[in-house]
């Protein structure tokens, strides 16, 4: 059991950790090759732009996860505990309603990309595999919003910080 609570904890922060050393390097290559040889690797600059949307879908499960998006919580702070996580409920159905949303259009839009066939202007990879990133980052969201909701009404502390 501690094997898919470890995998459970790190599987986005282990893609985002590729992904992001990954762009790193492409970048520092595309600066070292234009400055200094003169001459500009094209495809590590569309390769960054796209680990980086990757990047970008794939941190919004997180944030949930371990509470780190932006929030005002003036009001939620004044109300007692038990308002406190109905509010923070309602929260979470509405964004879990939404990512919904997104994974479904997401798929539509996917299976739009792989029907047109494009691909990208230098690597020439299909564009669907960009843009599967929506899909696969709120089907993850959805997966988090599932295990906070749960966890919030499951545990013994008053109110999650």
């Amino acid at each position: 059991m501690s094997i898919i609570k470890k995998i459970d904890d790190s599987f986005e922060k282990i893609f985002i950790s590729l992904f992001m050393i990954t762009m790193s390097i492409f970048i520092f290559v595309q600066v070292i090759s234009r400055y200094v040889f003169g001459d500009s690797v094209t495809w590590t600059e569309e390769a960054s732009r796209y680990l980086f949307i990757w990047l970008i879908f794939l941190t919004i499960g997180i944030g949930f996860k371990e509470n780190k998006h932006i929030s005002i919580d003036i009001i939620l702070d004044l109300c007692p505990p038990i308002v406190q996580k109905v509010m923070k409920q309602v929260v979470y159905l509405l964004v879990f309603s939404l990512s919904i949303f997104f994974v479904y259009e997401g798929y539509i839009l996917v299976q739009q990309m792989m029907v047109f066939g494009q691909t990208s202007a230098n690597m020439q990879i299909p564009m669907w595999l960009v843009y599967l990133a929506l899909p696969v980052g709120f089907l993850l969201t959805t997966i988090r919003l599932l295990q906070i909701s749960i966890t919030l009404w499951t545990n013994q502390s008053e109110v999650q910080d």
